[in-house]
């Protein structure tokens, strides 16, 4: 064959499936043997001790099995003492393990019925006693004490000094100080989490709505003190994540337990109230923010404090300044996070976790900069571009930032935009225009594939990566065609499995970055494996798959993989540093009279490598801007004063919907990075909502004059502004 099929707009391969009700999630799962249904009962209180329940009316209905809390003894193993178990929890919180409790809506208890209904109901007539103590639940009380941590989950250090800010600042002509803050945010993917578990002996069977299918075997493996080998994670199919479904949660161990206690299979599906405690969050932060600039607004100094929290049994950061660090070349910098631990829910990574929420800050403070120096926003971030790396001062493996920048601002008429706030009107409306950088770090893990030929003409491609709605089954598959040479019709993908080889949780926007790797390793092992039998490969022409149909081999099985990682604590040293880029560009209008902000038009422009599904690729940036769009107007997690999520569905919480998202415009520079991946490929699942909140807050300012700091950006803060 000779038609590329790689950066083709091929459609999902697994699209039938998914549009006709084919493809089975988590939930769908129903073991031969009966099937008893869990749960979750949640505790009330922020602080305190369980001292006794009252479980009677719920024992005395029809279909009532059992109700299982930290009465019924050990369990499940302690993950907290855990050592340096290969696992990665969301929270060290090990369920029913004490009557302890942390935080509102902790798991303290599973009814187990023989239908949903009946668990859902007995659930609802449990009373819980508790001895309550005094919770802290603001970072402004009086108790509360700071620490500076590092970050957990990629070893990174977040304190980080270069030169001397306080003398560049006394030197700087033009200066921003300024404070920022972000709300606590929550990820609601359109599939709850969900696990079947299924024991048969000491081996074990989940299905799990899971991001990572070998942590999570890990996780319960070690938990329930069986070997990993005896714990198999199957996840075919996740209806997406944007980070709560990427560490393993306790309610996978519940589930687990409560089938061994009950000697039948479990189901166990979070309801979207659950879903508010039970895997994590994106935590509000309070932002700082000083820029100093010399008279050509070149930054001199930069200095980026954090503030967030983290709950009594968690150790998630929000990492908002290391993307300061990183993309502006200033002459000295400070980038402080600080953490306190509250009595609120565990966070976790969400979609750009620190990315967004830091890039909002920063990108804000760019803008005001700007006016500030008197040039446009885009030419002062032309004039603190730079080619290298700040943190470490090597070069990046590819960046065309500033093509992004050009590219954009011709496309989206940037030259039409009015310097002055409040000057353009177009009937009742104010109309401005805004835009902001885009970057995400370029990661990848250690990766296997497996690959399987035979006569019939057919080839096989299994890995146990998963994909979470983002394209992952399709560019395997194009990657296989094209290496082998075959059309993608003969190509079948199996994933989510842990009993397939190895590879890493889908997250960091790095299973592209990785199997790339992977399914070249195989390839390359296939034409190993034909040279041995006698198969000349040299050239590769005829492609590698008619080669194998004319060597006497009635089938041919490979499995390889690639062990190099970056991006993480223990990842390969090189001479490069990587990241992809973009810039992200909006258009507001503003009501006169009422505030309401619309969005006619969003463009990003992003540089992430080589483009291997221009489709599917396309459609993670319109999520990603999408993503931005409920960040920067409509989302907000409102904590009550007793530490209760006031809002946990989506009828309260605001996500975006049809009619908030207009017209969006994605374009990729497509220039490969070979010394990524040997595809050229880097991932772009989170890329496209980094900035994205920042540029509409620009517009938003250049449209009405009022510059709202604190998100949401909801009408009362703009129409108060309007007023003044």
């Amino acid at each position: 064959m000779t038609e590329t099929i790689l950066g083709r707009p091929i459609d999902r391969v697994d699209g039938r499936l998914k549009t006709t009700g084919q493809a089975k999630y988590a939930s769908d799962h129903r073991p031969i043997r009966s099937t008893l249904h869990g749960v979750l009962l949640k505790s009330t209180i922020a602080n305190g001790q369980i001292s006794a329940f009252e479980t009677s009316q719920a024992a005395s209905m029809p279909g009532f099995v059992r109700f299982i809390s930290h009465l019924d003894g050990a369990l499940i193993r302690d993950i907290a003492s855990r050592g340096d178990a290969p696992f990665f929890p969301g929270e060290l919180l090990t369920p029913f393990l004490s009557a302890d409790i942390h935080f509102v809506g902790q798991h303290i208890g599973i009814v187990l019925a023989k239908s949903r209904e009946v668990a859902e109901a007995a659930a609802a007539t449990i009373v819980v006693h508790y001895e309550q103590r005094p919770a802290q639940l603001s970072l402004h009380g009086s108790n509360v004490t700071w620490e500076r941590p590092i970050l957990y989950n990629t070893g990174e250090e977040l304190q980080i000094t270069r030169g001397d800010t306080k003398a560049e600042l006394r030197n700087a002509v033009y200066t921003v100080d300024q404070h920022y803050g972000t709300p606590a945010e929550h990820h609601n993917p359109i599939e709850t989490s969900s696990t079947v578990a299924e024991w048969d002996g000491d081996s074990l069977v989940l299905y799990d709505a899971t991001q990572g299918n070998t942590n999570s075997a890990r996780y319960v493996a070690y938990a329930m003190g069986v070997g990993e080998s005896n714990v198999r994670v199957v996840n075919q199919f996740v209806g997406g994540g944007f980070g709560c479904k990427g560490f393993a949660w306790p309610h996978t161990l519940i589930a687990a337990a409560a089938a061994r206690a009950a000697g039948c299979p479990v189901s166990l599906s979070l309801s979207r109230s659950d879903m508010y405690t039970s895997c994590g969050h994106r935590p509000n932060t309070e932002q700082h923010i000083v820029l100093g600039a010399n008279a050509e607004g070149q930054l001199l100094a930069t200095r980026h404090t954090t503030r967030s929290y983290r709950s009594p049994v968690g150790d998630h950061v929000e990492p908002c300044g290391l993307t300061t660090a990183m993309l502006y070349a200033s002459k000295s910098m400070d980038v402080v996070h600080e953490v306190a631990e509250l009595n609120l829910p565990s966070g976790t990574p969400m979609r750009g976790p620190g990315e967004a929420s830091g890039t909002f800050a920063l990108e804000s403070a760019m803008d005001e900069l700007a006016e500030t120096v008197g040039i446009d926003p885009i030419e002062l971030r032309r004039r603190n571009h730079t080619e290298i790396d700040p943190r470490n001062g090597r070069l990046w493996s590819s960046k065309n930032l500033l093509r992004c920048y050009d590219e954009g601002a011709a496309a989206f008429r940037w030259s039409e935009r009015q310097t002055a706030p409040a000057s353009r009107v177009e009937g009742n409306e104010y109309v401005g225009f805004g835009m902001a950088t885009a970057c995400y770090p370029g990661y990848r893990m250690p990766a296997r594939a497996r690959l399987k030929l035979d006569r019939s003409g057919q080839v096989l491609v299994e890995a146990g990566v998963q994909d979470i709605g983002t394209g992952a089954y399709t560019i395997i598959a194009q990657m296989v065609a094209e290496g082998l040479g075959v059309a993608i019709e003969r190509v079948t993908v199996r994933l989510g499995d842990t009993a397939l080889p190895e590879g890493p949780l889908a997250g960091g926007s790095m299973t592209t970055a990785s199997i790339a790797s992977a399914v070249d390793a195989a390839i390359q092992a296939l034409r190993d494996e034909l040279e041995q039998v006698g198969v000349n490969t040299a050239g590769a022409n005829p492609p590698l798959f008619d080669l194998f149909m004319s060597a006497n081999q009635e089938s041919l099985s490979v499995e390889s993989g690639s062990e190099t990682m970056f991006g993480f604590a223990g990842g390969q040293e090189t001479d490069l540093s990587f990241y992809s880029f973009g810039a992200i560009f909006v258009e507001a209008r503003v009501d006169k009279d009422f505030g309401i902000v619309t969005l006619p038009r969003m463009l990003g422009v992003f540089d992430a490598g080589r483009v291997l599904n221009s489709k599917t690729a396309e459609s993670q940036m319109f999520g990603g801007m999408t993503f931005g769009i409920g960040m920067a107007l409509l989302e907000e997690t409102e904590f009550g004063p007793d530490g209760r999520v006031l809002n946990p569905s989506l009828g309260e919480y605001y996500v975006p919907v049809n009619a908030d998202v207009q017209q969006l415009d994605v374009r990729f520079i497509d220039e490969p990075d070979y010394a990524f991946n040997p595809l050229g490929a880097r991932g772009i699942g989170e890329l496209g909502c980094v900035g994205a909140a920042a540029a509409i807050a620009n517009a938003v300012y250049n449209a009405c004059g009022v510059r709202v700091r604190e998100l949401p950006i909801r009408l009362d803060k703009l129409m108060e502004g309007m007023k003044q």
